[in-house]
């Protein structure tokens, strides 16, 4: 898959997601659902985020970066950190949704995700090239 084929899938599939969602937000009630219009409200958001900020953090990482990577690389990069950021945001609105969600708890969470990325950057192994 070239890159243009890869970003046409993803503008797209983002478009569409997004739709999906007003679409849910505009016809499904909450307090008369049974659960499968919420469902449907959070992976239409789960998959509408997760394409918007794959490309927005494609464009971001690729304009600042120093490094002459081969563009697989970039894409892959962007991709994990949209899904982290996206399972991220999914799972704050949740508990906020069913009233969990505190001050101090949000917090927790996201310092032990950064402290997770934090020990997934330090651990990787790093590659020597010898002559």
């Amino acid at each position: 898959m070239t890159l243009k084929q890869y970003f046409t899938v993803m503008v797209l599939g983002s478009i569409l997601c997004w739709a999906t969602w007003w679409i849910v937000i505009l016809n499904i009630d909450p307090f008369q659902d049974t659960g499968l219009g919420l469902s449907f409200f959070y992976i239409s958001l789960f998959l509408a985020l997760l394409g918007t900020i794959s490309i927005l953090a494609f464009m971001i990482r690729k304009v600042f970066s120093k490094m002459e990577l081969p563009m697989f690389r970039f894409v892959q990069k962007s991709f994990q950190d949209s899904l982290f950021l996206s399972i991220l945001i999914i799972f704050l609105l949740y508990l906020q949704g069913s009233n969990y969600l505190r001050w101090w708890n949000g917090i927790i969470l996201i310092v032990s995700l950064v402290l997770y990325f934090i020990f997934v950057w330090s651990t990787k192994k790093q590659t020597t090239h010898f002559n």
